[in-house]
């Protein structure tokens, strides 16, 4: 049986490793439009590759029953030990997972490696145009030839970082075969709000950061926001970017308590007898205290210094573009697809990872979902 898949990234590289464990006759050939493999995978977890995370919530993923059904067995502890057991050692930071080494590129070397050893085939610098149900074959169609498979599996990704060849061209071709795609949108990146930040661009405060819709309140998380020209960033915000793309919200506020370690009434309580230069010195950098400073205006008094430090609003305007976003919001509907991730449209085509409208937020969630689907369907189609 010959198995063609489309993309040499995560979840492309674990389903060929997953196959050929199985079943070491499956023919298993990866194209990528890319001149090597793990392209994006490099750049995880900022070059040190953050594989996974032991602790799920509900909002972790936006698709709950797609990501039950697939972390039914295929969680973080099967994940681990599969890595374990195939001679990546693991190590633990808190909740996230990373190989010992810290080192994405030495992640991708050694699955780029384990490919090659178990006979897994490569075609790089392969543009994907369209492919052909032809009978019980698939006519695969590229910029340089064709390829004929049994098989043929969507492992592409989404479209974002671009640079690296996650464009959503892709997209395109599937939407010609009738499929359903959710809108596209970039998640985990930064955003742009409408108050001028350029001020204080390049600091970085702990805060707690609220996000609002409407005035109603969706989601409060504790981290580092670090300030840009235009707007806000940070794992918080990487993280608010979604909710907000995953849910369309409209009438967004993004509120930062500067100061998550002490209580008005502490502050107040402390400072009543000083200045208000005197209260801002106390925590903030120069840029910061200037910024404060000049959003509170004529009104000067120490609880309005101190209730806009617990308070700092920042109105929401848009998400960073694909370039700047670490994953993509939408994909192929769920509905066109059945819990074997076999097209319903179309015998003998099957997605993985990315592509699927299911992201999650940060903190290698979106590597246990592409590694997850991956080993899911490895062992899926060698049943």
């Amino acid at each position: 049986m010959q198995i063609t898949i489309v993309g040499a990234g995560a979840s492309g590289l674990a389903l060929a490793i997953k196959l050929k464990q199985n079943n070491p006759n499956i023919d298993v050939l990866i194209l990528d439009k890319n001149n090597k493999a793990g392209r994006k995978l490099l750049a995880t977890g900022n070059g040190r590759c953050n594989i996974g995370n032991n602790h799920i919530e509900e909002w972790t993923y936006n698709d709950t029953n797609l990501t039950n059904l697939i972390f039914k067995k295929y969680n973080f502890n099967y994940q681990n030990s599969f890595w374990n057991n195939l001679g990546i050692k693991t190590k633990m930071i808190g909740d996230l997972c990373y190989p010992y080494s810290e080192s994405s590129k030495a992640f991708v070397d050694f699955l780029f490696e384990k490919c090659n050893e178990l006979g897994v085939d490569f075609a790089f610098e392969e543009n994907l145009i369209d492919y052909k149900i032809e009978g019980k074959k698939i006519r695969i169609i590229t910029n340089k030839q064709t390829f004929l498979s049994d098989k043929l599996v969507f492992a592409t990704g989404g479209k974002s970082y671009q640079k690296l060849g996650s464009d959503g061209s892709v997209f395109d071709i599937l939407k010609k075969h009738n499929y359903d795609i959710c809108d596209l949108k970039p998640g985990l990146c930064p955003i742009i709000c409408k108050e001028k930040t350029k001020d204080i661009s390049g600091q970085r405060i702990k805060s707690i950061v609220t996000l609002k819709s409407n005035n109603d309140t969706i989601h409060k998380e504790q981290g580092e926001v670090l300030f840009k020209d235009n707007g806000l960033s940070g794992i918080v915000i990487f993280n608010i970017s979604s909710l907000i793309a995953r849910k369309n919200l409209q009438n967004v506020t993004v509120s930062l308590d500067l100061l998550p370690e002490y209580s008005a009434k502490t502050l107040f309580n402390e400072f009543k007898e000083k200045k208000i230069d005197t209260f801002l010195k106390a925590f903030f950098a120069l840029p910061l205290m200037n910024y404060i400073n000049n959003r509170l205006g004529n009104n000067k008094s120490l609880e309005n210094a101190i209730y806009l430090c617990k308070n700092l609003v920042f109105t929401y305007k848009a998400n960073y573009d694909f370039d700047n976003a670490q994953i993509t919001i939408g994909g192929i509907n769920s509905n066109n697809f059945m819990d074997n991730l076999e097209s319903k449209i179309e015998k003998n085509i099957y997605f993985v990872g990315e592509i699927i409208d299911n992201d999650g937020l940060c903190g290698g969630f979106n590597l246990m979902w592409a590694f997850g689907s991956a080993f899911y369907l490895g062992d899926l189609l060698c049943k």
